[in-house]
């Protein structure tokens, strides 16, 4: 009986040390969520806010990743995850200490929101996230939003940029080009849209860990391309093209060219990480009609001067995921067909 007890309070102590943030932690990656699943795009960013204890889910077990977030829930869910402290003891409404905490940061302007309990737009979530970013006390916490100083350049990447007014325009290319928005399939931004849950996890994921953010990349533009200054004993074919006003390239040609041009920059493997990402859209969008939401190229090398081989994750508009294994073709025309495509799960 005497061990038993001892057993008894040992077990007692041991379950009282473990930490709540922890324990739910822990819970949620076994499915604390019935419409949450480990293949989910989503998984590993709300994962991570839910053990933080930054968001959470509802009553029926559920977390609801499609559902658009509040105005209210997105300044609460920001402001925790920046390090603030908000005393939320006192009556009144719910997300006041947040709100004021967001407005003496400068995160919301005064008037900004008349109505808190709306929902937020991708371009409201992305507004707030560009001020934080741009605040001395949170860029000393090691969070900011590290925006290239030819961000401007970008513009052409979306495709919806010229909808945008000159305040949104700004904002759209600071979060796109640091990495923390991405935007959609087609191109565009999606600045008017409600964020849903699911994606206002991954944007905020993003803004604070940098290793989660999806940075684009420039395509090349030869068009400007000074030839008469280099020398380059093995590019001759390009520059003879490039004297014709061609600035059409062979995958091999093309090479030589960033290569040389550019030595030790890795242009090349920019190039292959950013090129003709619209056919792959096309092709896994004719494969998987209506249920194609996205996909993600996870790692990629190249087979020869001609052929790429890449895996891929795609991401269905239900939640789901497929990875596939693909071998790319690059013709003379540097647009990519697909020779072979292997679905691995």
């Amino acid at each position: 009986m005497k061990r038993f007890m001892l057993f008894l309070i040992a077990a007692i102590l041991l379950f009282t040390c473990i930490p709540v943030n922890a324990v739910a932690g822990q819970a949620y990656i076994k499915h604390q969520f019935s419409d949450v699943r480990e293949t989910d795009w989503f998984y590993p960013t709300v994962s991570k806010l839910v053990e933080k204890g930054y968001i959470g889910g509802y009553p029926d077990g559920t977390f609801k990743p499609q559902n658009n977030i509040r105005v209210s829930e997105f300044t609460k869910i920001l402001i925790s995850a920046i390090g603030y402290q908000v005393d939320v003891s006192k009556g009144g409404y719910w997300a006041e200490g947040y709100i004021n905490k967001a407005k003496e940061l400068g995160i919301i302007k005064d008037g900004e929101f008349n109505d808190y309990e709306r929902y937020i737009t991708r371009g409201e979530m992305a507004r707030m996230i560009v001020r934080a970013g741009t605040d001395s006390s949170i860029k000393e916490q090691g969070i900011s939003l590290d925006v290239p100083e030819n961000y401007k350049e970008y513009s052409s990447l979306i495709t919806d940029y010229s909808t945008l007014d000159h305040n949104s325009q700004d904002t759209a290319l600071k979060i796109f080009t640091s990495g923390i928005i991405s935007g959609f399939p087609d191109g565009t931004i999606g600045f008017n849209k409600n964020a849903t849950r699911a994606e206002a996890c991954a944007i905020l994921m993003r803004f604070l860990e940098k290793d989660q953010r999806r940075i684009p990349q420039l395509l090349v533009d030869f068009s400007n391309t000074l030839y008469e200054e280099k020398q380059i004993p093995n590019a001759t074919s390009v520059f003879e093209k490039r004297k014709n006003g061609l600035t059409t390239f062979s995958a091999e040609e093309l090479k030589i060219l960033l290569d040389e041009i550019y030595p030790g920059d890795n242009l090349t493997q920019k190039w292959i990480d950013t090129y003709p990402a619209e056919k792959l859209y096309e092709y896994f969008g004719q494969k998987y009609s209506d249920t194609f939401y996205d996909y993600i190229r996870t790692s990629e090398k190249i087979i020869d001067n001609s052929t790429v081989e890449c895996d891929i994750t795609v991401r269905l508009s239900d939640g789901g995921t497929k990875k596939h294994k693909v071998r790319l073709k690059i013709d003379d025309n540097q647009y990519r067909s697909v020779i072979s495509d292997d679905i691995v799960q």
